[in-house]
Protein backbone atom coordinates (compact mmCIF):
# COMPACT_ATOMS: atom_id res chain seq x y z
CA UNK A 1 0.00 0.00 0.00
CA UNK A 2 1.08 3.54 -0.59
CA UNK A 3 -0.30 7.04 -0.42
CA UNK A 4 -3.57 7.47 1.44
CA UNK A 5 -6.11 4.99 2.76
CA UNK A 6 -9.32 6.97 2.53
CA UNK A 7 -12.80 6.95 1.06
CA UNK A 8 -11.38 6.80 -2.47
CA UNK A 9 -9.14 3.76 -1.89
CA UNK A 10 -11.18 1.75 0.61
CA UNK A 11 -13.36 -0.07 -1.98
CA UNK A 12 -10.27 -1.51 -3.67
CA UNK A 13 -8.78 -2.54 -0.35
CA UNK A 14 -12.00 -4.20 0.76
CA UNK A 15 -12.18 -6.09 -2.54
CA UNK A 16 -8.59 -7.27 -2.11
CA UNK A 17 -9.36 -8.49 1.42
CA UNK A 18 -12.39 -10.41 0.16
CA UNK A 19 -10.39 -12.03 -2.65
CA UNK A 20 -7.54 -13.05 -0.35
CA UNK A 21 -9.77 -14.50 2.37
CA UNK A 22 -11.90 -16.34 -0.20
CA UNK A 23 -8.70 -17.82 -1.64
CA UNK A 24 -7.78 -19.15 1.81
CA UNK A 25 -5.18 -16.50 2.63
CA UNK A 26 -6.50 -15.31 5.98
CA UNK A 27 -3.20 -14.25 7.57
CA UNK A 28 -2.61 -10.76 6.19
CA UNK A 29 0.20 -8.29 6.75
CA UNK A 30 -0.57 -4.70 5.82
CA UNK A 31 2.67 -2.97 4.85
CA UNK A 32 1.98 0.65 5.82
CA UNK A 33 5.51 2.01 5.41
CA UNK A 34 4.54 4.05 2.33
CA UNK A 35 1.10 5.07 3.60
CA UNK A 36 1.07 8.74 4.54
CA UNK A 37 -2.51 9.07 5.79
CA UNK A 38 -5.48 7.00 6.96
CA UNK A 39 -8.95 8.36 7.74
CA UNK A 40 -11.98 6.85 9.47
CA UNK A 41 -12.98 4.92 6.35
CA UNK A 42 -9.53 3.32 6.44
CA UNK A 43 -10.17 2.30 10.03
CA UNK A 44 -13.47 0.83 8.92
CA UNK A 45 -11.86 -1.36 6.29
CA UNK A 46 -9.19 -2.38 8.80
CA UNK A 47 -11.90 -3.55 11.22
CA UNK A 48 -13.63 -5.29 8.30
CA UNK A 49 -10.39 -7.09 7.44
CA UNK A 50 -9.86 -8.10 11.06
CA UNK A 51 -13.35 -9.61 11.29
CA UNK A 52 -13.10 -11.32 7.91
CA UNK A 53 -9.74 -12.90 8.67
CA UNK A 54 -10.72 -13.90 12.21
CA UNK A 55 -13.84 -15.64 10.83
CA UNK A 56 -11.48 -17.62 8.58
CA UNK A 57 -9.17 -18.43 11.55
CA UNK A 58 -6.61 -15.83 10.46
CA UNK A 59 -5.45 -12.38 11.49
CA UNK A 60 -4.28 -8.98 10.29
CA UNK A 61 -0.92 -7.55 11.30
CA UNK A 62 0.30 -4.03 10.60
CA UNK A 63 3.88 -3.31 9.58
CA UNK A 64 5.64 0.05 9.52
CA UNK A 65 2.75 2.31 10.48
CA UNK A 66 3.73 5.97 10.62
CA UNK A 67 2.98 8.39 13.42
CA UNK A 68 -0.40 9.57 12.07
CA UNK A 69 -1.70 6.01 11.74
CA UNK A 70 -0.32 4.96 15.14
CA UNK A 71 -2.03 7.96 16.75
CA UNK A 72 -5.30 7.10 15.03
CA UNK A 73 -5.09 3.51 16.26
CA UNK A 74 -4.35 4.69 19.80
CA UNK A 75 -7.20 7.23 19.74
CA UNK A 76 -9.69 4.53 18.75
CA UNK A 77 -8.26 1.79 20.96
CA UNK A 78 -7.43 -0.42 17.98
CA UNK A 79 -3.79 -0.42 19.05
CA UNK A 80 -4.80 -2.87 21.80
CA UNK A 81 -6.48 -5.36 19.47
CA UNK A 82 -4.26 -5.45 16.41
CA UNK A 83 -0.64 -6.50 16.32
CA UNK A 84 1.80 -3.85 15.09
CA UNK A 85 5.37 -4.40 13.97
CA UNK A 86 8.16 -2.07 12.85
CA UNK A 87 8.57 -3.78 9.48
CA UNK A 88 7.30 -6.57 7.26
CA UNK A 89 9.94 -9.17 8.21
CA UNK A 90 8.97 -8.79 11.88
CA UNK A 91 5.27 -9.10 11.04
CA UNK A 92 5.63 -12.30 9.05
CA UNK A 93 6.72 -14.45 11.97
CA UNK A 94 4.69 -17.37 13.29
CA UNK A 95 1.11 -16.79 14.35
CA UNK A 96 0.54 -17.48 18.03
CA UNK A 97 -2.72 -18.28 19.82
Amino acid sequence: MSGEIDLATVPLLREAVDELVTAGRAHLVWNLQAVSFMDSSGLGVLVYAMRSTEAAKGCVRLAGAGQQIRQLLELTGLDTVIEQYPDVPSATGPVTA
